[in-house]
């Protein structure tokens, strides 16, 4: 697999170190990743010593010797729009999952999804595409997770939740069981969820109160 990161900030940074964790762990100097494209140039100081920098723009993503592409951009809205200008590659979209993630093997994961380390995932969750799930969330038993959804660091999600497409849950945000978190709702920052989330709405505080419907 030869993969190319489409986007070149810390997300990318972040991806990487899983590939660069994934080639530790099985005692290789062979990483995946060849290379990045961005329309905007890369930010040297994540990527120096590294190995990798920016080959081209996004219109560039086919004419590169790569199988794969994973969208390296950290927020939901932004993914799906960089997704809609690449959609059409030729390249397969790769998952990527953190050697000390805890994901289950009965959990569904889609392509492109990112998972980091110490994400912890428990039984029968189904993880859609372009899906990212940063470090140390906690995701319960059951939950559907929609593509391009993204869970941020320390994020706790109970059981049978339903997060929606292109949803974000903030870092450190806590999600009581069995809500549904419409597609596009923002959570906010240590948020503390105890009811459903209408699509578009952005809640924040303990409990969780709409501030404003994007």
């Amino acid at each position: 697999m030869r993969v190319i990161l489409v986007g070149g900030g810390g997300h990318a940074s972040d991806v990487l170190g899983v590939f660069e964790a994934i080639a530790r762990a099985k005692q290789s100097e062979i990483n995946a990743v060849i290379g990045i494209v961005d329309d905007a140039e890369v930010e040297q100081h994540r990527f120096a010593g590294r190995g990798i920098g920016r080959i081209g723009a996004l219109d560039s993503l086919d004419n590169h010797d790569a199988t794969h592409y994973i969208l390296a951009v950290g927020f939901s809205e932004q993914r799906q729009v960089v997704w809609g200008r690449v959609q059409k590659t030729v390249l397969m979209p790769a998952s990527v999952v953190h050697p000390l993630a805890d994901v289950p093997p009965d959990s569904v994961i889609g392509k492109g999804a990112v998972i980091l380390s110490g994400a912890r995932l428990s039984p029968l969750v189904s993880v859609g595409q372009h899906v990212y799930l940063s470090h140390g969330c906690l995701i319960g038993h059951d939950c559907h997770i929609g593509d391009f959804a993204t869970v941020l660091p320390g994020a706790a999600v109970s059981g049978d939740t339903v997060i929606g497409r292109a949803c974000t849950v903030g870092s450190n945000a806590t999600i009581r069981e069995g809500v549904t978190l419409g597609a596009g709702s923002m959570i906010g920052a240590g948020a503390v969820v105890t009811r459903d989330v209408a699509p578009g709405e952005t809640v924040v505080g303990n409990p969780a109160r709409p501030i404003e419907k994007r």
